[in-house]
């Protein structure tokens, strides 16, 4: 399994609502980085234990053939 590690809060302007969203910032083991909806990592993590998502840098050929790796998500 991969590891992203938290790097830090941002807040953007959704542009359908209008309205404020929080994203956390994570980097990946690989290099990149992405952001997800903070409220979305509230309502998957655990009260205890590791916060584990698809990883969003799937290989295309593995998405095809079924398979999807995850990444735990660290320091959130």
């Amino acid at each position: 399994m991969r590891n992203a590690k938290f790097v830090k809060e941002i807040v953007v302007i959704d542009p359908d609502s209008k309205g404020e969203v929080s994203l956390s910032v994570f980097k990946h083991e690989n290099g990149g980085m992405f952001a997800l909806d903070s409220s979305y990592i509230v309502q998957v993590l655990p009260e205890e234990g590791d916060c584990t998502i698809p990883d969003p840098f799937n290989e295309f050929d593995d998405l095809e053939e079924g398979i999807i790796h995850k990444v735990n998500l660290t320091g959130v």
